[in-house]
């Protein structure tokens, strides 16, 4: 790829997610950081960040500067919120077109980069069924659209204050590339080793563990009808149990490993350890502290 569009989502008018981090203000420092270093591997590139205006006028202005300029590659740089507070790391994500090759590759070397920095990476998420459609739905060419990390958890915001937009916008641009660019070099091996596979048949590699592929693994055995695709979406939400204390089996276990119990405690029992770390969980997300696993505590489980 030798020429891109990249843009800052939201802007001023139409501002995006606050809390500990702003999100128009951050995303702008990363994308212009990106854009010089693109710009230094001798790419063209163009800068699709509105200026102040009304939402659907916004995105309209990503994708028209994009396929105008008839680039190789559309990248919506975004930060992320989920909840009002949260202690601890989220992470980062990457939304692509799970059909496009193309798009899987980039998003891979870019989820990957990130993880080397030191956000959780959260995979490769499905931007043709999501909330991201636009951005994804009416570019004419590969796109990704990044979630840098979370603006309100605690863990992601003070690693994104220690590493600096400037330094994660040239990580993004040497994973957009696929090799290191100018003086500031970020060494992350899996540049150069991520296979392409179609993501209809394959789950895709970013998926840490390939964990939500291998929760519809298990529910396919206990007699579900689930493509296995490592992307969580409303038929793998309806597919799964309400799980409280005295469930037993492999999806509890699942729920232990999710919850990062010891080795030793994820034996498939819910038992009073599982209870208080769902507790504990539900409490820090905002979520009623019942200890029962049903569909918003799956929803936050596996977003």
């Amino acid at each position: 790829m030798n020429s891109e569009c990249l843009r800052g989502g939201h802007n001023f008018q139409s501002p995006g997610a606050h809390a500990l981090l702003d999100e128009t203000t951050e995303d702008r420092a990363i994308c212009a950081s990106a854009i010089e270093t693109l710009k230094l591997a001798g790419d063209h590139v163009v800068d699709g960040t509105p200026g102040n205006c009304d939402v659907n006028a916004d995105l309209a202005y990503g994708t028209d500067t994009a396929n105008s300029n008839n680039v190789d590659l559309f990248v919506p740089i975004h930060l992320n919120k989920a909840y009002d507070t949260y202690v601890g790391a989220i992470g980062s994500e990457v939304w692509i077109n799970p059909k496009n090759p193309e798009s899987v590759a980039v998003g891979t070397r870019i989820v990957n980069a990130l993880q080397s920095l030191g956000f959780k990476n959260r995979g490769l998420k499905d931007g043709l069924n999501g909330q991201h459609l636009h951005d994804i739905r009416e570019s004419n060419m590969t796109a990704v659209l990044i979630e840098v990390c979370f603006v309100e958890a605690t863990e992601d915001v003070a690693l994104y204050k220690k590493l600096g937009a400037k330094l994660i916008g040239h990580t993004i641009a040497e994973a957009i590339k696929g090799y290191p660019i100018g003086d500031m070099l970020v060494t992350v091996p899996t540049y150069a080793t991520v296979k392409v596979v179609p993501v209809a048949v394959i789950v895709p590699a970013t998926r840490v563990n390939n964990s939500i592929a291998l929760l519809q693994i298990e529910i396919n055995k206990q007699g579900g009808n689930l493509l296995v695709d490592g992307f969580f979406g409303p038929k793998t939400l309806a597919a799964l149990p309400i799980l409280r204390i005295g469930a037993q089996g492999n999806i509890t276990k699942w729920l232990q490993h999710r919850l990062v119990l010891s080795l030793k405690l994820q034996d498939g029992d819910f038992g009073p350890i599982t209870l208080a770390a769902i507790i504990a969980f539900q409490k820090a997300i905002g979520l009623k502290p019942d200890g029962e696993v049903g569909p918003l505590t799956w929803t936050a489980l596996l977003r």
